[in-house]
C-alpha cells in the first residue's frame, strides 16, 4: 500500500493555502520522496475517498471545518493516519465550526497549527499535536508584464514612499468585518497623500466590492486586479501593509522578509519580531511606523525550515 496522500487546492485563486500546497508538493517531488496527491479544485469527492484508501499516511490542507471533520471521520473508520494542517488562528471560526475543528483535531492523528497559543488549544484535543510553520521560500520571481511593471515606477516617482499590501478576494471574519481590511486602509490612506498603496487584488472584486460601497478611491490607491508574482510588487515597495483581523503564518510577511522590504502588520495574531506592530490602522502614523519597520527589518533571523521538519514528521509516522 503507498505511504503519503496529500490533499489540498492548487492555485488559482492565488492564497495562502493554495501556495504552500504548491510549494511543498514541488519541494517533496525535488527530494524525490514519495507521495500522492489530490487537488480538491479538480478531484470529485468519490475519487479523494477512493484514493485515502490506497493510502497510510494522508496529509490534508483544507480550510473548511465540516470537510475537515468529515475526513477525520473517514480516515479514522477507515484506520488511516491523518495529518491535518490548519491554516489561519485557532478559534477563528463561529462556535459550530469551531467545535467542528476541535472534534477533528481530536480525531486526527497529528494536528498541526500555526502558532503558539493554537498549539495550547490543540494539546488539549490531541497530545500529539505540533506546530510547523506553513511558510515555504520560493526564491523564483516571475516577471510582472512590462506595461505593468513600468507603470508603478512611474508612479513611484510622485510619491514619498510606496505602500503595499494584498487580498486574495472579499472574505470577512466571524465579526462580519474584512478579513483583509482594505477598506480601511483606502480610509487612511486618503490622509496621507504623499504616500501611495498599491493593492494587490488578483480576483478583480475587491476594487468592485469598494465602489458598491461608495467609497471614494483616492488618486493614491492603485489596483492590480489579474494574476501576478505578489513578489515583484514587495520590490518595487517601500512597505507591505498586513492589515488583517486574522491570520496564520502569513506567507507574504515572510516572503518581503527574504526580500528585505519592511513590514507593518496588525496586531490581530502573534507577529514575528520584524514587523511594526498597529493596533488600530485608521489611527497608525504612517511615517513613524515605516520608519520603525525599517529598523525591525534589519534583525537577524532564520526563515523555518518547513519542508524538512515536514519530511521528518512523515518518516517518523512511517516508521510506527
Amino acid at each position: 500500500m503507498a505511504k503519503l496522500l496529500i490533499i489540498g487546492k492548487m492555485p488559482p485563486p492565488i492564497g495562502g493555502v493554495s501556495m504552500h500546497v504548491k510549494r511543498l508538493t514541488e519541494s517533496l517531488r525535488r527530494k524525490e520522496f514519495g507521495f500522492g496527491f489530490c487537488d480538491t479544485g479538480t478531484t470529485s469527492v468519490y475519487r479523494i475517498l477512493i484514493k485515502i484508501i490506497e493510502y497510510n499516511t494522508i496529509h490534508i490542507h483544507v480550510s473548511n471545518p465540516a470537510v475537515q471533520l468529515a475526513t477525520a471521520i473517514f480516515c479514522r473508520l477507515a484506520g488511516k493516519k491523518l495529518i491535518i494542517t490548519y491554516h489561519g488562528a485557532w478559534g477563528r471560526y463561529d462556535a459550530v465550526g469551531n467545535r467542528a475543528v476541535k472534534l477533528s483535531a481530536r480525531l486526527a492523528y497529528i494536528p498541526i497549527v500555526q502558532e503558539r497559543a493554537g498549539l495550547v488549544q490543540a494539546l488539549r484535543c490531541n497530545p500529539r499535536s505540533r506546530e510547523i510553520s506553513t511558510y515555504i521560500a520560493d526564491p523564483e520571481i516571475r516577471p510582472l508584464p512590462a506595461s505593468l511593471q513600468s507603470e508603478i515606477a512611474f508612479r513611484r516617482k510622485f510619491y514619498l514612499a510606496t505602500f503595499c499590501t494584498n487580498a486574495w478576494n472579499v472574505t470577512f471574519d466571524k465579526h462580519g468585518r474584512e478579513i483583509y481590511g482594505i477598506s480601511e486602509m483606502i480610509d487612511r490612506f486618503a490622509d496621507y497623500p504623499e504616500y501611495q498603496l498599491v493593492i494587490s487584488d488578483p480576483s478583480g472584486n475587491y476594487r468592485s466590492y469598494i465602489q458598491r460601497c461608495s467609497r471614494k478611491i483616492s488618486d493614491n490607491i492603485f489596483f492590480i486586479s489579474h494574476l501576478h508574482d505578489f513578489k515583484n510588487i514587495l520590490l518595487l515597495s517601500d512597505a507591505f501593509i498586513r492589515n488583517t483581523t486574522t491570520d496564520g503564518v502569513s506567507l507574504s510577511i515572510h516572503e518581503a522578509r527574504d526580500l528585505g522590504i519592511p513590514v507593518l502588520a496588525s496586531a490581530a495574531v502573534r507577529r514575528p519580531p520584524f514587523c511594526s506592530i498597529f493596533q488600530d490602522i485608521l489611527k497608525t502614523d504612517l511615517k513613524e511606523k515605516l520608519e520603525e519597520a525599517r529598523r525591525l527589518i534589519k534583525l537577524p533571523g532564520e526563515a523555518p525550515d518547513t519542508v524538512n521538519i515536514l519530511l521528518g514528521l512523515y518518516q517518523e509516522i512511517e516508521g510506527k
